[in-house]
Parts: C-alpha cells; sequence; structure tokens
C-alpha cells in the first residue's frame, strides 16, 4: 500500500475515493468532505470505482450498494481481495440492520444510511474513524518491521505499539457509540410500528383472515428486526468493554426452572416437551441471572427451532470439580461433525438445505460464548446427525 498520510493541526489527512452513481450525493459528499482536508476522488459506476481503487490504493472506499454494471457487493468482494489493507464503508438509502449485516458478513467495515440527505455530523465521525483505523493499521506494520530490524528499539516500538493499541480501543469505544446510536434510531421507527399493528390487531374493526394473517407476519419480522439490532449492539459493547456482569450466587434450578417455563408456550403447539432434571441439591453458582437467561434462552430458542414436532428438549445439570455444568439438549437434526466449532463464530448460521430455514443473523451464540467466557467458564456442542444436539456450559461455584 503506498497511499500516504500527511499530519497538519493534529488532523490526518487520506485518500478517499467515493463510488456512487447519483450525482446529488457526490455534491452532498464533497460538501462534507471537502474541508476535512482529505485526498476526495469520485468513481460513477463499480467498473471504473474498481480502476480507480487500483490506481489510487485509497484508504477508504465510500461504497453504494445499488450501481449500474457492477452491484456493489460485487465490487466490495474485489476490493476486500485486491487491496485487503482498504477501508469500506458502505452508503445505503434503505436503512435496513439485515442489508448492514450481510455487508459485514461480506467484510464492509462500517455502513453509512442515507438518510436524504446525509447526516452530516455522523458521515464525518464515520470517515475520520476509518480512515484513523486505515492510518493505525499501517503503523502497526511499520512498528512491527522496525522491530524486526533492530532489536536496539524494542523498548521505544513497544511503547508506540501500546499507544496504538490504545487508540484503537478507542476506535473500537467510538465503534460501540456509534451501533448504540443506529440501534437508537432504529428502535423508535420499530416500536412505533409494531404499536399500530397491535391497534389494527386489537381494534374495533373486524379483519379477515387475510388481513389478520399479514398483520401477523409483520410482528414476527419486527420482533425478528429487533432482535437482531439488540444482537449487534450487544456484541459491539463486548468489543469496546463496555458489556458488564454482575455475579452473583444463584440456584441453578430456579434458573432452569424458570426457561423451561417461559418457552413452555412455544413448544406446546408443536407438542414439543421441555423437561427439567432434577437438580436442587446442587451447589450455588456464581453468575449474573440477567445475562445467564439470555443465554439460556438463546439456546432454547436453537433447540426449538431444530427440533420437529413431537420432540424433546431436556435442561439438566451436574457437579463437576470446581464447576457446575448445564447442558440443553434435544432430539433435533444434529449438527454436521465440521461445524460443531463454527456455530459459535459471528454471523455463521447453520446450513439446513430444505430441512430447516435458519433465519437468524448468526450472532446469538457468539454472544453465549462471550457471556460465558466473561463468567470464567467454557460453552461447547456435542452432536450427531440425526440423533440431536447438546450443548454444555460450565459455571463457577459461588463461594461458601
Amino acid at each position: 500500500m503506498n497511499s500516504v498520510f500527511a499530519t497538519r493541526n493534529n488532523e490526518l489527512r487520506g485518500i478517499v475515493l467515493v463510488i456512487d452513481d447519483t450525482p446529488i450525493n457526490q455534491e452532498i459528499l464533497t460538501e462534507i468532505l471537502g474541508g476535512e482536508d482529505y485526498s476526495l476522488y469520485f468513481a460513477h459506476d463499480g467498473e471504473s470505482g474498481l480502476d480507480r481503487a487500483r490506481q489510487l490504493q485509497p484508504d477508504l472506499v465510500l461504497l453504494d450498494m445499488v450501481l449500474p454494471g457492477i452491484m456493489g457487493t460485487d465490487v466490495l468482494k474485489v476490493l476486500k481481495n485486491e487491496l485487503p489493507e482498504t477501508m469500506v464503508i458502505l452508503t445505503t438509502a434503505y436503512g435496513s440492520e439485515e442489508i448492514a449485516i450481510k455487508a459485514m458478513r461480506a467484510g464492509v467495515n462500517d455502513y453509512i444510511i442515507n438518510k436524504r440527505p446525509f447526516d452530516a455530523d455522523e458521515v464525518r465521525e464515520v470517515v475520520k474513524r476509518a480512515v484513523t483505523e486505515a492510518y493505525l493499521r499501517r503503523e502497526n506494520q511499520r512498528l512491527q518491521r522496525e522491530l524486526q530490524i533492530s532489536n536496539q528499539q524494542l523498548t521505544a516500538s513497544y511503547a508506540e505499539l501500546q499507544t496504538a493499541y490504545a487508540r484503537l480501543q478507542e476506535l473500537d469505544k467510538a465503534k460501540a457509540s456509534f451501533f448504540s446510536m443506529v440501534s437508537h434510531d432504529l428502535r423508535h421507527p420499530i416500536a412505533v410500528a409494531k404499536g399500530y399493528m397491535e391497534l389494527i390487531r386489537t381494534g374495533n374493526e373486524e379483519l379477515s383472515a387475510e388481513s389478520r394473517s399479514y398483520v401477523q407476519v409483520a410482528e414476527q419480522e419486527m420482533r425478528y428486526i429487533a432482535e437482531m439490532v439488540d444482537d449487534v449492539l450487544d456484541l459491539s459493547r463486548m468489543d469496546a468493554g463496555y458489556y458488564h456482569i454482575d455475579q452473583q450466587p444463584l440456584q441453578v434450578s430456579m434458573l432452569l426452572q424458570q426457561a423451561r417455563l417461559a418457552f413452555r408456550a412455544q413448544a406446546t403447539p408443536r407438542h414439543i416437551t421441555i423437561q427439567l432434571e432434577p437438580c436442587e441439591d446442587l451447589p450455588l453458582i456464581s453468575a449474573d441471572a440477567l445475562r445467564l437467561n439470555q443465554v439460556l434462552s438463546n439456546l432454547l430458542e436453537n433447540a426449538l427451532k431444530f427440533t420437529p414436532k413431537g420432540g424433546r428438549i431436556t435442561l439438566s445439570a451436574q457437579p463437576l470439580e470446581n464447576e457446575i455444568q448445564i447442558t440443553v439438549s434435544d432430539t433435533g437434526v444434529g449438527i454436521e461433525p465440521g461445524e460443531h466449532e463454527k456455530i459459535f463464530d459471528r454471523f455463521y448460521r447453520i446450513k439446513r438445505g430444505e430441512q430447516v430455514e435458519d433465519k437468524g443473523s448468526g450472532l446469538g451464540l457468539a454472544i453465549c460464548r462471550e457471556i460465558i467466557r466473561l463468567h470464567g467458564g467454557r460453552i461447547w456442542a456435542e452432536s450427531e446427525m440425526g440423533k440431536g444436539a447438546a450443548f454444555h456450559l460450565t459455571l463457577q461455584r459461588a463461594a461458601e
């Protein structure tokens, strides 16, 4: 990467390429970023944008998802393959969290929702953060090369790396703040829409069976989007160190019984039995009840999703040397051997072909793993195809 940064009044200047076919968007972005001391370039379609990117090797690409010719998703794949150090920010007018998550799964570093017009402060902050991160990445690489050249510079270089790491942590916190802002902006219209759906469903005017089914589908989709927003926000808080747990002595049997009762209504229509094996005599555990309930809820949702009608889900617990092991097992379709570890990766979703549609965001189990890690425990899966799956997690015993 030959991109050159200049420092002026403690501000970083980098090369920014905008790939957008809408002239008004280009004019607005020029107005917003023109005074920020960046080297700003433009391309009107995907093909010319890739040519410009190869020529300029920019620090940041602002990429519109919908482009003439080559679509933005295809441009993103080429950029990540040929210019892996270039930061890519998606600009979309759709305001869909699902679109943003798909783009992140493909490798986009961040996104900006075009609220017609762009929010100038948001654009400046996100672009500054991305350009700074690109700079810090190259600074880390430069420092590592210097460390390899001369061991005599070890102390000074280590101090610089520590400074760079601290700045990266600040970027993570800024990213968490950004996601918090986006999540808040998304929660409000979702809450309003859910309220109107409820008014339609419970109002005085009688609905046809078809209309009631439409309202039900709309409510389900809004719940799905709201849960996806919460998952993204949780992970961003974890990355920034804002996600904390409050461990207290808790009774395992009580937690499992509450989880069982919470999901019994969902299991009954499908004739799925949720049973709890006796565990009243176990020692207390040290855990955050709210966070642990989040983990159990996620595991039960997955078990219900992949267990056919008439199946069985079992909650159990057993003592280990210094821990208590909790298990959520089912009689569902099972997990492929090669997926036992992958299912805990972010955005990974189990592929079941025509058997089961996994509509989740692929974040739930990643959040579970992080919550259990913060408790000082571990979580893993055991399964055979066609013979169900068992998720095990361990938690420390509470002090006497």
